[in-house]
């Protein structure tokens, strides 16, 4: 092994003894130095600006942390609001217009659980008007929308974390540490499946309510192009390109978001996306409801360069497999089965028991190596783990309250983003894309390898 190799390992093994502890700190990751402000409130106080289904079970997670309290709820569709005082307290403040969330005092932190559209331009908002950002993934809805994000979090200091949840699990943590530490040899190759059982098409249960009186439509669209008021579009907004990213966006960007987090990298080099939409030929979608991605990521700090398959079919009723909760990592010299509570590692010739038991701990039963045969060797988290959802909340208000920085920050958020807002681009054109992490820009091609 090579000293530049042996270095690199040392710092990241190092970077994940403090992630074990919440700090965060990404081991040789570049963030922008945050501007001083006032010492952290003993309380957090907290906004959710989109009660949808993943904005409120987002919500609930979010009080799970000890110190942080809902003031405020914004939504366009009024029953949802009525919902909020019900869950959370008559005494929130509620309203459909985001700004007056923004202009409030007893905010500190928003978390931004919209259509995808509506992520960057309320996410820059928040921040230049002082509130730190838990923005739902993509965090973008185009490419393009991703300089002026970045630059924002960097002139203003503002917190900024995308929520891709599974990275910040045990079982991504401890993959990161059997990977970075070369346990299973150079990676080559990670795959990941997402299935769904099919329903009948045209089936779309809305609202017996629904309508312009109960729901703000002209603000649903926003810089969206302009359309009849249609329920359909506003409850199922991932189905169309306008609104939503697809299933790319909605599902390849939490795999893309483990991966480059396990392997430490920028993302991939080249994108290509096939697929269509074959079943739901109903009308109520213009995206595929299946998709096969491919991701030609470089070799960094000599992991391995290697390609990850993805793959989504909402048609699926038999195999029943969910990649941002379990996906396989392959080197040359063993496999690793990754989920969020349990990690398993396969070798080709007998585990380096020895090696496992030197790694910095993580804690909560993760790092207890259960040695099934000489070759399978078994990590599960002890009874009682809250989940990835729990960390990452968790990891997001400590970095706020003892001003540390973020391993899922802005540049990681986009970095994560971009590959699978490009895997859409690659799908409309037929053509592979070739991206550059670094650069945050589409380039003509690729250096041969």
């Amino acid at each position: 092994m090579k000293t530049s190799r042996r270095i690199f390992i040392k710092q990241a093994l190092a970077g994940s003894t403090l992630l074990a502890s919440g700090q965060w700190l990404h081991a040789g990751r570049q963030t922008s130095v945050l501007q001083e402000t006032a010492a952290a409130p003993s309380v957090i106080r907290l906004a959710l600006i989109g009660k949808g289904g993943m904005g409120t079970a987002d919500t609930n997670t979010a009080l799970m942390v000890e110190g942080v309290k809902l003031t405020a709820v914004c939504d366009l569709y009024d029953k949802r609001l009525e919902d909020a005082k019900r869950s959370w307290g008559d005494n929130l403040f509620t309203t459909k217009d985001y700004k007056e969330i923004l202009k409030r005092d007893d905010v500190d932190v928003v978390i931004v659980a919209t259509p995808d559209h509506w992520h960057q331009p309320i996410s820059i908002e928040a921040m230049k008007a002082g509130k730190h950002v838990y923005c739902e993934k993509p965090v973008v809805h185009k490419v393009e929308e991703i300089k002026e994000l970045v630059a924002t979090q960097q002139q203003t200091g503002c917190y900024f974390q995308p929520g891709s949840q599974g990275m910040a699990s045990l079982g991504n943590r401890k993959a990161r540490q059997l990977v970075l530490s070369g346990l299973i040899g150079k990676v080559n190759s990670i795959e990941a499946k997402f299935t769904a059982v099919p329903t009948e098409p045209g089936k779309y249960p809305i609202p017996a309510d629904a309508s312009e009186k109960t729901i703000w439509w002209e603000r649903f669209l926003g810089n969206a192009p302009k359309h009849p008021f249609q329920p359909q579009r506003f409850f199922y907004w991932r189905n169309w390109k306008e609104y939503g990213t697809g299933i790319a966006g909605d599902l390849f960007v939490h795999v893309l978001a483990s991966v480059n987090f396990i392997t430490d990298s920028n993302g991939p080099d080249k994108i290509y996306t096939t697929g269509g939409i074959y079943h739901y030929t109903d009308g109520y979608r213009d995206t595929p409801d299946i998709m096969m991605g491919y991701f030609d990521y470089p070799d960094k700090n000599n992991v391995g360069a290697f390609t990850l398959s993805l793959s989504a079919n909402y048609v699926d009723a038999f195999s029943k497999e969910w990649g941002s909760t379990y996906f396989k990592i392959t080197g040359n010299k063993g496999m690793l089965e990754v989920g969020w509570d349990k990690v398993v590692l396969h070798t080709i010739k007998d585990a380096d028991l020895q090696a496992i038991e030197e790694l910095p701990a993580i804690g909560q039963g993760i790092d207890q190596a259960k040695a099934e045969t000489a070759n399978k060797v078994v990590f599960q988290t002890e009874n009682g783990y809250k989940g990835g959802h729990y960390d990452h909340f968790n990891n997001f208000f400590k970095a706020i309250r003892t001003k540390s920085q973020l391993t899922a920050d802005v540049m990681f958020a986009v970095q994560s983003a971009a590959p699978a807002l490009l895997s859409y681009k690659s799908y409309q054109s037929g053509l592979p894309v070739y991206w550059d992490s670094e650069k945050l820009k589409i380039s003509k091609n690729r250096k041969r390898r």
